[in-house]
């Protein structure tokens, strides 16, 4: 009995201890709640992931985790980054996309963000899907290793900020530039006029309110035509004659350069229009200039073509060279008229040696100034005549009556010297003078 109880009794007490054992195991509702949490858990975490990867899809933004070697630990799809080339994106580097110049700066970037754990950012060229872009990211740590990098497209805005700047630049020229610049609609209407122009029409302020057919004075068909050949061949260069506010006209030296539209503007024509005014006056001023040398130079040449050389007292020749128009024979009379009435000189020898080409006009000129000659008192003596103008004179049936006539200035001067030079006028050669008309040469 005693044994049995006391085997009785020993299983009861292991069982006892079995059953407390059991009692500190989590009991099979515990473990159901436990999951039941875990699961909640989990599908807390599948919406948080779900939020995520469709906040990031909808992003223009490149998403994605770095080490501290620039190598990709996980990146996100996002409207410029597809899903496939997330899947194989794990593990590649930097050196991939971004520019070789760049490759070192970014890593610096990643580096110094661990390292003072501070979001640090950049801007960085890269080329995607064979374009090339302009990157800004941020750089914020993560963990001790990794940092989290967003990046956007800003290709757009530094080209509208380099946009600005040359149009900045190109108005800081134009502003200063001496030319009138203007820029004008497909349809003509000024948008923008820099300080020369609007000076140059009077218009000021208002210019920009004006249109091409109304600031020049060309028929609106003429301009019309300009303007479209400049539209068809891209540039025309001219003269145009500018109206200004006052009323007067100006004339200009005008370049039309077509600008093509971008980003959906319409082209627009820049006009540069220089004034010739200057040019014009300075050219007046050198025909002026010239006209008087020319009539110096004419002076001159008639002083020396028609001199007056005095031989003895009371005889002076006058030697004729070139041709012998009526303004010549003119010039030739009244310097010889004036030299006989100022000088009394008796006898005057006009020498034709170096005169060409003896016609009608020139024979009548010869007479003219002998009948001149004659009316003053004076004798005149014709020397240098030879076979041709001979010839001429016969053929021309020209009356030489009055004239004492030789063949060389030679004899001519030696008669004027000699004392018959004194007989009575009339006499060649001092032979009586009525034999005067000129027979043809035999």
């Amino acid at each position: 009995m005693l044994d049995f109880a006391r085997s009785a009794r020993a299983p009861r007490i292991r069982w006892g201890r079995d059953v407390s054992a059991m009692n500190d195991r989590p009991s099979l509702t515990d473990i159901e709640r436990e999951n039941a949490t875990l699961r909640q858990r989990v599908a807390e975490l599948e919406k948080a992931q779900a939020k995520l990867e469709a906040l990031c899809s909808v992003s223009t933004a490149f998403i994605a985790f770095f080490d501290r070697n620039g190598v990709v630990q996980e990146m996100f799809p996002t409207l410029v980054i597809p899903a496939e080339m997330t899947r194989n994106a794990r593990g590649r580097h930097l050196t991939s996309v971004v520019r070789e110049d760049y490759i070192e700066r970014c890593a610096e970037v990643i580096r110094e963000s661990l390292a003072k754990q501070t979001i640090l950012n950049i801007e960085y060229p890269v080329t995607f899907r064979d374009r090339h872009m302009w990157i800004q990211a941020a750089c914020k740590p993560f963990t001790d290793d990794t940092v989290l990098w967003v990046g956007r497209d800003v290709t757009a805005q530094r080209q509208l900020a380099s946009a600005q700047a040359e149009l900045r630049d190109f108005q800081a020229l134009a502003d200063s530039a001496p030319d009138g610049v203007c820029l004008a609609s497909q349809e003509g209407a000024v948008f923008y006029a820099n300080q020369a122009f609007r000076a140059m029409t009077g218009h000021g302020d208002g210019t920009v309110e004006k249109r091409l057919f109304d600031l020049y004075a060309e028929e609106q068909e003429q301009l019309s035509g300009i303007m479209q050949r400049c539209f068809e061949h891209g540039s025309w260069q001219g003269t145009l004659r500018l109206a200004q506010h006052d009323g007067g006209i100006m004339p200009c030296q005008v370049s039309m350069v077509l600008l093509a539209g971008q980003a959906g503007r319409p082209p627009a024509l820049a006009t540069i229009a220089r004034d010739l005014t200057p040019l014009h006056e300075a050219e007046r001023e050198r025909l002026a200039l010239q006209e008087q040398v020319i009539q110096a130079q004419q002076a001159a040449l008639r002083e020396l073509s028609t001199p007056l050389v005095p031989l003895a007292e009371g005889v002076v020749a006058m030697p004729l060279i070139g041709s012998l128009d009526m303004t010549r024979a003119q010039q030739a009379m009244e310097k010889l008229l004036d030299g006989i009435v100022q000088h009394q000189f008796h006898t005057a020898i006009l020498d034709v040696t170096g005169v060409k080409n003896v016609d009608a006009e020139s024979a009548d000129a010869l007479l003219r100034i002998a009948r001149a000659a004659r009316l003053l008192g004076a004798h005149l003596v014709l020397t240098g005549i030879g076979s041709d103008t001979a010839q001429t004179l016969v053929e021309l049936d020209v009356d030489l009556a009055g004239i004492t006539t030789h063949g060389t200035l030679q004899s001519g001067i030696a008669h004027a010297l000699a004392p018959r030079a004194r007989r009575p006028r009339g006499h060649a050669n001092g032979a009586p003078a009525s034999p005067a008309r000129l027979r043809p040469l035999a």
